[in-house]
């Protein structure tokens, strides 16, 4: 009796440990005619990573990032044995979760099921700590009801290293006898951009009394080669001389075909001069490389495109679409399924440094394959940013509007003292003409200096642009931009664009042009690799926004539909925290900002100087980024612009409606009390009294004093120097570049680019590129962006109406911007094409 329950007992080891060996293991395990599991080919306990692997570790589910499923079938690994096996495995919340299943027929034994189920909990990526449950059911009373508890730890710690440790069968007894726990312990390595995998394990029991005893040594290999097909060997060799397979390597030999989410696998075991066949099937909502098919053509719609997504009134998803907007592009040009990109482009809410940006990215994917643009609306801009495409065409019966930038103001002085409303202003520099609008009734002549001189900087870049496109003489296409607005086939006729097509012949034009058929699809949303296909953690360069006008506090909406306010206290934040982040090897300061208040500008240049004393600080400007704006950047280690970025501005105004004369219009009586000469300054019920005016011209006197500093010593220029590029003067950034105010043009991911080498990070080390504004702040912070966008979604008309005046604009910011309103560049942007 007692050697038929040590008989058993053995038996049930055998079977608790085939959850934590390598699977070539189990093979070895029922040539024994030891029941076991499937032999499937996962190497070893460091690389299992998908849900067939619940058998190797129960850790293995922790770094499954999507539903997936696989079912195999394996036969003749012993006479007349036929098995099936279904494995399961997605996240839950933090959690992986994975169950299997295994019918196993083996010939004249007794059938038995097997079922495992195993929760783990990590990263994803670094690291998974599993607790798998697995128990038997059979007709074989000797087995039936067998179960046990089961242990897996996974550390990847880099890129290329991955340490796997199971134990199996934990306080598993049976017939009163304790079951023998077993171990797996491995190492795995990934090279050659993660396409192959080399793996090792050290197979052990502890003969049931806390001991250490070696049974195998297996070792495996892996390679993904790029036509999809997948190649994977494992050899396990017994350290001592087993009485049924004596001391020969049992090998388990596949060959995988993967699809992006459908995958086919079959292979074999060769052992003790048998061979068993493997065939399967996996489906996983997780893309696995591949070979793509090369004849999809997204339909990516620029204008839609840069509309934050909604649900119902509220803003879902990603909070920054132009910056996803940017990723996707790049995403498809590297995308081998994608042969060419269809662009439709109406009116877009971009400035000129934007076209300029997205311009790079069209034409990064134009180096690797064609992009059309299909343009329905818009003007010159947009016209600019289509000449970027391989080709362009347009409607029928539409205009083409090419008519040129322009600039102008509405001055409203005499209309505001109409209604008893006035302006008090304090200025420092002389093209400091924010305020001019509600102060004057026409532009100064320094006002009218910078406009122009921005015009023509940024039209001759726009004639050049188009001309080098089009393959037009740049005279040609000024005569054209005279013309201004011209038919479809006339701008055909004259060479401005391609084709003129309806919207459903686009494909069959788009097909002509590359010289195959494709597919024209519709937005394009890339989707990510499996997230197991990469170990450990990559390093991180951070992208820190200050979009909009610069507040004190955290960033919101703006009243009346005057945009996004970027809050100091917010950006401070995220520039500590990256700074602080050991993952974190770079940031990248985004600025797309007018300025706003000069405090709250200037604690962000103090967190970007500080940042910068821990790591590479790079500034990459937008459309526009402008005295605050500027004030910010001028703190990095470099400061990237796009040709046609507004940049500089660097100057100080107060300003504060006076509304006294509205006040007695109205009746509206006012008794005030005060101590302190100077105590009612912020009033807007009453001009500022010469003491006000004093005390308020001290302050702005030394913060323009102390800005000028900050850009001289950012720059590295003579105080002279940078107070004669200052005075409020606004710039392009291809005028800035001249002037040494910025280092270099480019674009976002130029500045990207050049955080990474800043880094050393080389070209083939893992980056993830992440961006501080799609994350969110606190409970707060969600419940007041949800009601902005209520708000705005239910904006009166009147209300509309006030937020497209910049002048009445600036009353409704007034109270948001704070007490003091400094750096803020030109409301009006009368400078911005």
């Amino acid at each position: 009796m007692t050697r038929t329950v040590n008989a058993i007992a053995a038996a049930a080891a055998l079977v608790l440990a085939s959850p934590a060996a390598a699977q070539v293991r189990n093979a070895i395990e029922r040539a024994q005619g030891v029941p076991s599991g499937l032999a499937l080919p996962v190497q070893g306990v460091a690389a299992a990573e998908e849900p067939m692997a619940i058998g190797t570790t129960p850790a293995a589910v922790g770094f499954v990032g999507g539903p997936g499923l696989a079912w195999f079938r394996e036969g003749n690994l012993t006479p007349d044995e036929r098995a099936d096996g279904l494995y399961l495995a997605a996240p839950l919340g933090p959690l992986g979760a994975g169950y299997s299943v295994e019918w196993v027929r083996p010939g004249a034994a007794a059938r038995y099921r097997r079922s495992t189920l195993a929760l783990a909990l990590g990263d994803g990526r670094a690291f998974s700590f599993g607790v798998g449950w697995s128990w038997l059911r059979s007709s074989d009373a000797a087995v039936d009801g067998l179960r046990g508890w089961d242990l897996g730890l996974t550390l990847r710690p880099a890129r290329w290293l991955s340490i796997g440790a199971a134990s199996l069968g934990r306080d598993a007894r049976l017939g009163g006898v304790d079951v023998p726990v077993q171990y797996d312990l491995g190492v795995a390595t990934r090279l050659w951009d993660d396409a192959f995998t080399l793996s090792a394990d050290l197979l052990a029991d502890d003969r049931a009394r806390d001991d250490f005893h070696p049974t195998h040594l297996t070792v495996g290999a892996g390679v993904e080669l790029r036509l999809g097909i997948a190649l994977a060997l494992q050899l396990a060799f017994p350290l001592r001389s087993d009485p049924a397979l004596g001391r020969d390597p049992s090998v388990l030999l596949s060959v995988a075909w993967n699809g992006a989410h459908v995958g086919l696998v079959g292979g074999g075991t060769v052992l003790a001069g048998r061979n068993g066949g493997l065939g399967g099937v996996r489906v996983s909502r997780e893309r696995y490389r591949s070979r793509g098919g090369g004849d999809g053509m997204p339909n990516v719609d620029v204008g839609d495109a840069l509309e934050p997504e909604k649900f119902l009134v509220f803003t879902v998803g990603d909070r920054d679409p132009y910056g996803l907007l940017l990723r996707r592009l790049a995403a498809a040009r590297d995308d081998r399924d994608v042969a060419a990109v269809g662009l439709r482009i109406d009116d877009l809410p971009l400035g000129a440094g934007r076209v300029e940006e997205l311009r790079a990215a069209i034409a990064s994917i134009r180096e690797r394959k064609p992009v059309f643009a299909y343009v329905t609306g818009g003007g010159t801009r947009e016209y600019w940013l289509a000449t970027a495409a391989s080709a362009v065409a347009v409607p029928p019966g539409g205009a083409l509007d090419v008519s040129g930038l322009s600039s102008s103001n509405l001055y409203v002085k005499d209309t505001l003292a109409r209604a008893g409303i006035a302006f008090d202003v304090i200025a420092r520099g002389a093209y400091k003409s924010a305020p001019e609008p509600l102060v004057r009734t026409g532009p100064s002549p320094e006002s009218r200096e910078v406009t122009n001189a921005v015009l023509d900087d940024t039209f001759a870049r726009l004639v050049a642009d188009v001309a080098a496109a089009r393959r037009l003489a740049p005279e040609k296409v000024k005569a054209l931009v005279d013309v201004g607005l011209l038919g479809a086939e006339e701008a055909k006729a004259e060479g401005l664009v391609d084709a003129v097509l309806w919207p459903d012949e686009l494909e069959g034009w788009a097909g002509r042009l590359v010289g195959r058929r494709v597919r024209l699809g519709g937005p394009y949303r890339p989707e990510p690799e499996r997230r197991a296909q990469r170990w450990g953690r990559p390093d991180v360069v951070e992208v820190v926004q200050v979009e909009g006008t610069i507040v004190s506090g955290k960033g919101r909406a703006g009243p009346a539909g005057s945009g996004t306010l970027a809050g100091a206290e917010r950006v401070a934040r995220q520039l500590r925290r990256a700074a602080a982040d050991r993952q974190v090897k770079a940031i990248v300061l985004r600025v797309d900002s007018p300025g706003g208040d000069g405090f709250a500008s200037d604690l962000i240049w103090r967190e970007v100087v500080r940042a910068r004393g821990r790591k590479p600080v790079i500034a990459s400007m937008g459309d526009v980024a402008a005295s605050g704006g500027y004030l910010a950047a001028v703190g990095a280690d470099v400061i990237v612009a796009e040709p046609s970025t507004i940049t500089g501005s660097i100057g100080v105004f107060a300003l504060k409606p006076d509304l006294s004369g509205l006040l007695a219009k109205l009746s509206v009586a006012r008794a005030a009390s005060s101590r302190g000469e100077n105590a009612e300054w912020r009033s807007f019920a009453k001009p500022w009294t010469p003491s006000e005016r004093r005390a308020l011209e001290r302050q702005i006197d030394g913060f323009y004093r102390m800005f000028v500093d900050r850009v001289a010593e950012g720059r590295k220029l003579p105080r002279g120097e940078a107070e004669r590029l200052a005075g409020g003067r606004v710039w392009t950034g291809k005028q800035a570049f001249d002037r040494r105010l910025v280092d270099r043009l480019g674009s976002v991911q130029d500045a990207i680019a050049l955080a990474r080498e800043r880094a050393r990070l080389g070209p083939g080390a893992w980056v993830e590129i992440r961006r501080s504004a799609s994350e969110g702040g606190g409970l707060g912070d969600v419940l007041a962006e949800a009601a902005g966008d209520v708000a705005a979604a239910g904006e009166a008309p009147l209300a509309r109406a006030v937020a497209a005046l910049p002048e009445l604009r600036v009353l409704a910011l007034l109270e948001q911007l704070g007490p003091v309103v400094a750096l803020p560049v030109e409301w009006v942007e009368p400078a911005a094409p």
